[in-house]
């Protein structure tokens, strides 16, 4: 059976938007602006035009980049005492973490234009085309699942803050319940408006206009130039060698790449002469990751937060190979007036603001743990791409799947879902199969997790494994993985 390609994403829907493209003879570049816009309505919390994101890209040929459109800060700063910026407590159940969010925390988003440069470079099919499954899905709806519905729980206080918002995710006051259809019709106008306007009417046209009014008159931060002169950058991928493979992903200024790249290289310093699971492999890893995080969090200064951010990855049949990961913070609560589009609240992020809030360097790229990764095999062709959300715990998340794959020749399935842990700001948290393993030390708080974890990050992947491509969602987030 001739088969279109691979696809693993976070949501059922998201991949079937992928499907249907290369099922029409798109390339794997088409399917993923397919996916993306699908995101906006199957992962609402996690994904949106008003956030930000990275590419990361391997043509059949070879060629590598990696597409950075993540948020920018604004050109301007105004009186904080002018600004609409405030603390929200979300409560995750076994912790609570404060955000902060209002037209203040919004930095220029800059997803469109990703979606843009990637069509722009390698589309072959219209953009109206690749934006019509997504269309639908806003018309017509998306039943919820557990992991949305949980995301919708405890971003309660912002996505309640206005009543367009409040509409769509709580129309009876309460979440929508799973098994409920979340629709969001003004996202399905907007679309279709915009594909057939183009980049700029996003970035300068009636879209932009009313973001820019609102930032004026409520708090905001943005002006008509923040919009007008957003660009993606592309980037040489962060490359490094690890035993015979090649690793490549988010060069700085993102941090997670670099961090992976550390995990990595103190991993390949070591004899792999234990086995999986066992205390020793436990403590291996505790320490290591110890290590990476405590070196950099001195450097930086950094903090941990939850991560609202999705991940998806699409390889073609003819070896094509994209690699997405995206946020939008948790949204700063502001959805633009009649588009169902929430804007996002990275200026109101502590972990990307180390130096604390309104300490922004005007116009420039916020840093962030996002790390769209890919792998070549020792002949240099391609052999896995895999993300995740997560925020701080990106990059040992992504290590500890590489390693269980690499290193141990884990099949996909089994290293996908194989246990993990983060060992961060003397705090310890372990998946099931790690329990009681570790390395007791003083001041060290041990979280032992009942089962596999969202907190751990939603590591959805494909590999080329003996000339088939084997694709893998991550079920701690309902990820979902699909052969076309």
């Amino acid at each position: 059976m001739h088969t279109h390609g691979t696809i693993a994403a976070g949501h059922d829907k998201t991949a079937e938007a992928a499907a249907i493209i290369l099922r029409e003879g798109g390339n794997a570049f088409d399917a993923a602006i397919a996916a993306f816009f699908a995101s906006f309505i199957t992962e609402p919390c996690m994904s949106s035009p008003g956030g930000g994101g990275f590419a990361n890209i391997r043509q059949a040929n070879g060629q590598a980049v990696l597409l950075d459109f993540f948020c920018q800060t604004p050109k301007h700063k105004r009186p904080v005492s002018e600004v609409e910026f405030y603390p929200m407590v979300v409560d995750f159940g076994s912790t609570t973490e404060t955000f902060h969010i209002g037209m203040g925390s919004m930095a220029t988003p800059g997803i469109i234009a990703g979606i843009y440069e990637i069509h722009k470079r390698y589309g072959t099919i219209p953009m109206t085309v690749l934006a019509e499954p997504a269309i639908e899905l806003a018309k017509n709806g998306v039943v919820i699942n557990d992991f949305q519905f949980f995301d919708i729980r405890v971003l309660e206080p912002i996505l309640t803050k206005e009543a367009e918002s409040r509409n769509i995710f709580y129309p009876n006051k309460v979440p929508l319940p799973v098994g409920d259809v979340l629709k969001m019709p003004r996202m399905a106008e907007y679309l279709y408006f915009l594909v057939r306007e183009g980049r700029e009417e996003f970035y300068q046209g009636e879209f932009a206009h009313m973001v820019l009014q609102h930032c004026k008159e409520r708090g905001g931060f943005l002006s008509a130039d923040d919009f007008k002169d957003y660009q993606v950058m592309a980037r040489k991928p962060l490359s490094f060698p690890y035993r015979d493979k090649t690793i490549l992903t988010n060069p700085l200024p993102s941090i997670g790449g670099t961090l992976l790249g550390l995990c990595m290289r103190q991993l390949q310093e070591q004899d792999i002469d234990y086995d999986p699971f066992s205390p020793q492999h436990v403590q291996r890893l505790q320490a290591i990751v110890d290590n990476v995080f405590k070196e950099d969090r001195t450097q930086n200064n950094l903090n941990s937060k939850w991560g609202s951010t999705s991940h998806f990855n699409i390889v073609d049949e003819h070896n094509n190979a994209i690699s997405i990961t995206m946020s939008n913070g948790e949204g700063c609560g502001y959805m633009v007036p009649g588009t169902n589009i929430m804007m996002n609240n990275m200026l109101g992020e502590a972990a990307l603001l180390p130096n604390g809030f309104h300490s922004w360097d005007l116009d420039t790229r916020l840093a962030s743990m996002m790390s769209p990764t890919l792998v070549l095999d020792a002949q240099k062709q391609f052999e896995i791409a895999l993300g995740t959300g997560g925020a701080s715990r990106i990059p040992a998340a992504i290590a500890q799947v590489l390693h269980y794959l690499i290193d141990f020749g884990f099949d996909v399935e089994t290293a996908v879902h194989a246990a993990r842990l983060h060992n961060e700001h003397n705090e310890l948290n372990l998946e099931p199969e790690f329990v009681g393993k570790h390395k007791a030390q003083d001041h060290l708080n041990v979280v032992n997790w009942p089962e596999p974890a969202m907190f751990f990050g939603g590591v959805h992947t494909i590999q080329n494994r003996n000339l088939k491509l084997v694709g893998v969602g991550d079920t701690r987030r309902e990820g979902f993985a699909m052969e076309v």
